[in-house]
């Protein structure tokens, strides 16, 4: 497949070069554009309709357009005052076209048609783009999130209103929309679906592996309009890396910094290392333009976690304390060339990298109480994951007078390894260790010195395992404009989706045979070497299971003004699926379906700053496609759990209802109150059960239907300057920005029985406030950030229900320009140093027992940034 998608994007660029005519000399509209009392408009929005020109005016309202000669139809739009439209007529003697532009107060919309989201130039026309937009959706610049303390995208998501997430060793790993389970959320790349991140959940995009400053903006898309794919019932998040633009820019950055938290490991390592570089320019006048970005951080972390299990009655029988010495190295590349052969026509080839590599060592303690005795084991582990994930994508956009034809291809491939996990395990012989009191199983850590004989070698594990996916998409959307002033149109589309994963594994076992002389003294660990020198490439054996999924969509929109204040669009999806499926050693299986999925989107302008959205749509959640295997359950990536395929697990379909109201103001500030619901037929639960193999427990999960559930939701957001408070005052460099959501949910199954039962995964309360002073006279910016996010149902464990506690973060960053064109940068992160916890039944309730707990401390990076001309 990859050869002939390769073939076929370089033939389209050619052709589309080869294409490109000789023009008439192009001539320059320029002015500055301005409010009633002479103010500069900064981030004013200046675009020729029917065309992929655009310009921002700067700090001093400035701006700049190219157009041919003809007649051009010029809009010039800015949040809280009225569109300014008119039409040049351009001679091909024109050469420079002055044109001064004053913007009023006006809240009378002039009818133009419904703008689809262009990429935003700021934060100011970030919000213009969310303003206009078909659906109900919240878009965030890297003009902002760039100045907060995030690792990876999900905490930068994390901080827009409706969005929730869900953390990894403290960082933030997957997306969660409107508090429902992360599988439903659908996760974009540049518009494009991504593959897995994960080995088995299949919509959940684990976001870890991408880096926050090669991405350009990120939007939230709540509810769906018929173009977009019919399986996101929470959503979309879409992130949209960099990309080509008119203005030259570059960007170097360094950053040196350590973990602060635990360090009890041997050679624990602790140092941070932060790199990222921009490159933007054109490289042809007005025809072609190139951007090339990367970045890299290599982050050394360590931290103790608490295991125990209990007994019927609650007394606790067993605990298993491991300490994780993990080095984690982010690589992350984009390259994007963008073609514009006319102001009508636009071609962009696009690259994206990114990459991930994990160095972990393990060491854990295993106590359990049994039959009048303590059995005492410990283990080393250690292993590498590699995990890469890389898109190339073609998009192309052609404009004629009352058409516009747009179609993309894109080729992602994600792999995943697991690199030669060997594992040692130390077990007492049988009567050599009495019982050992409750007190003494809460309190161990891995290095305490329990009394008893020397341990002796029982087995040696090696593990690897390889995981790939590829995903090709094809889609093409056809818009016919119904009027003369482009009010109303009609579009049509197709989208094809292919994704082939297949997944191998290799996991021999070896068990010393008795007497053999490797023992350990209480209190110190073993080492792990492998078991073979070297291990067959899982790419060049059969797989346990190979997966084939194919989407087939075609849908009809219709879209319009009816009036000044009142617009809509409505519409229908069909989509087809197929999936094969062969398995090592059983026949291979398969079976299709099809959906249609009807959508109607309402926007009323009570004045120009002023609307509400209304939404209704139906929408499908299909369970990761693993999940349909029918064979022996095979181990994970992640340390002791196992999969558990289900073949008769159903798709969830939902029925969706949305209702935000938005008010604009101007210092790009934007509230917003919304309230929701939805109803979900057969939701899915994920359910673990506890095995034991060679003296360890292990957990198998497979997923699950339940009957029915619904979640209705109020949800809360606002993002405003200061300065209306005290206009001119110091305020004016302060910026107020927050969310919050509260989710009432409920949930039945035939099955499940239990106090507290609700939908798996969603919280309650969301919330998160950021601080934001931005005072570019001093040079000088600062960002307080906090996150909470309550209590959820997580998942069964031995058919009882498992929940995790709430968490409170707070993170802070501040940039200060030391000289013209250099700052300096800080970042500090979990500086409430949070406490993960699991328990069985609610935490905080009666009865609560804590399953595990762990930290991973406080870190923070001080770095250099070289950047001219911002």
């Amino acid at each position: 497949m990859r050869p002939l998608f390769y073939r076929y994007t370089f033939l389209a660029f050619l052709l589309l070069c080869l294409g490109t005519s000789l023009r008439a000399q192009e001539a320059e509209v320029h002015g500055t554009v301005t409010d009633t009392s002479g103010t500069p408009l900064i981030g004013a929005y200046v675009r020729v309709v029917g065309s992929v020109v655009r310009a921002a005016s700067d700090i001093d309202g400035y701006y700049e357009i190219e157009v041919p000669p003809g007649r051009i139809r010029l809009i010039v739009s800015y949040i809280g005052y009225e569109n300014f439209d008119t039409v040049l007529v351009v001679s091909p003697a024109d050469r420079e076209i002055p044109l001064d532009v004053v913007l009023t107060d006006a809240y009378a919309s002039a009818g133009e048609v419904i703008v689809f989201g262009r990429r935003a130039t700021g934060q100011a026309q970030a919000l213009r783009n969310q303003q206009s937009s078909l659906v109900n959706q919240t878009i965030i610049h890297s003009e902002v999130f760039n100045k907060y303390p995030d690792i990876t995208m999900a905490e930068t998501v994390a901080r827009m209103p409706g969005v929730s997430i869900i953390r990894s060793v403290s960082e933030g790993e997957l997306v969660q929309v409107r508090g429902l389970p992360e599988q439903y959320t659908a996760v974009d790349l540049n518009g494009q679906r991504l593959p897995t991140v994960q080995p088995e959940p299949d919509q959940t995009g684990s976001l870890d592996i991408i880096q926050s400053n090669l991405v350009e903006e990120v939007r939230v898309i709540k509810a769906r309009t018929p173009d977009m794919d019919g399986d996101a019932i929470a959503g979309t998040v879409d992130f949209r890396l960099r990309q080509p633009e008119e203005r030259f820019e570059i960007l170097l950055q360094a950053g040196g910094g350590a973990n602060f938290g635990f360090r009890d490991n041997p050679d624990q390592k602790a140092g941070i290392t932060q790199l990222a570089a921009v490159l933007n320019s054109e490289l042809s006048d007005e025809k072609v333009y190139a951007l090339a970005a990367g970045s890299y951080l290599r982050q050394g972390r360590g931290n103790r976690t608490f295991y125990y299990d209990y007994t019927p009655d609650g007394t606790p029988f067993a605990a298993r304390p491991a300490d994780t010495d993990r080095q984690t190295t982010r690589q992350g590349f984009v390259g994007a060339v963008e073609l514009r052969p006319s102001i009508y026509n636009r071609m962009r080839l696009s690259y994206n990298y990114s990459g991930l590599v994990e160095d972990l060592v393990n060491r854990q303690l295993y106590i359990t109480n049994e039959n009048d005795e303590a059995s005492v084991g410990r283990s080393t582990t250690a292993w590498t994951t590699r995990r890469a994930l890389a898109l190339v994508a073609l998009e192309v956009e052609n404009n004629f007078p009352t058409t516009r034809i747009d179609y993309q291809l894109s080729f992602s491939t994600k792999r995943e390894d697991l690199e030669d996990r060997t594992r040692a395990l130390y077990f007492s012989p049988a009567g050599s260790t009495p019982t050992l009191a409750s007190a003494t199983l809460l309190e161990a850590t891995p290095y305490s010195a329990l009394a008893g004989q020397a341990l002796e070698l029982t087995t040696r594990l090696q593990e690897n395992i390889a995981l790939d996916e590829d995903v090709a998409i094809f889609s093409i959307n056809l818009t016919q404009y119904l009027s003369a002033a482009k009010t109303s149109f009609l579009q049509l589309g197709g989208r094809y989706r292919s994704k082939d994963r297949s997944y191998g594994v290799f996991s021999p076992l070896e068990s010393p045979a008795t007497g053999e002389p490797t023992t350990l003294t209480p209190g110190t660990f073993g080492d792990a070497p492998p078991l073979l020198a070297s291990a067959p490439d899982l790419r060049e054996t059969p797989p346990a299971y190979a997966l084939k999924e194919r989407i087939a969509a075609a849908y009809g929109m219709y879209a319009a003004n009816f009036s000044s204040k009142f617009s809509g669009t409505m519409g229908l999806r069909y989509e087809y699926l197929r999936l094969e499926s062969a398995e090592m050693d059983l026949d291979s299986s398969n079976f299709d379906y099809f959906d249609i999925l009807p959508s109607l989107n309402l926007t009323y302008r009570f004045r120009r700053d002023r609307q509400v959205k209304f939404s209704y749509y139906q929408a499908v959640a299909r369970p990761n496609y693993a999940i349909y295997r029918a064979g022996p359950d095979l181990p994970l990536i992640s340390l002791d759990q196992f999969t558990q395929g289900n073949p008769d697990i159903e798709r969830t379909q939902s029925r969706n209802f949305d209702l935000v109201f938005e008010r604009y103001g101007r210092s790009d500030g934007v509230l917003t109150a919304g309230i929701y619901a939805k109803f979900l037929d057969e939701p899915t639960l994920q359910s673990s059960a506890t095995r034991f193999s060679e003296g360890r427990p292990t957990y198998h999960t497979t997923t699950i239907n339940i009957d029915r559930a619904a979640l209705a939701g109020i949800e809360l957001g606002f993002y405003q300057n200061l300065d209306f408070l005290k206009p001119g005052s110091d305020l004016r460099f302060f910026n107020l920005n927050g969310n919050y959501n509260f989710n009432a949910l409920s949930a039945e199954s035939r099955t499940l029985n239990f106090d507290g039962f609700t939908l798996p995964q969603a919280p309650r309360q969301t919330a998160n406030l950021s601080i934001v002073c931005n005072n570019p006279q001093q040079g000088l910016s600062v960002v307080i950030a906090a996150n909470y996010r309550g209590k959820i149902f997580d998942r069964l464990l031995d058919d009882r229900p498992v929940y995790r506690n709430a968490l409170f973060s707070l993170d802070l960053a501040a940039d200060y320009e030391i000289v013209k064109d250099i700052s300096l940068y800080f970042r500090a992160n979990n500086l409430t140093n949070n406490t993960f916890e699991e328990y069985l039944g609610e935490a905080g309730e009666d009865g609560a027992l804590l399953l595990s707990s762990s930290q991973y401390g406080t870190w923070g990076v001080v770095g250099v940034r070289y950047q001219p001309g911002r």
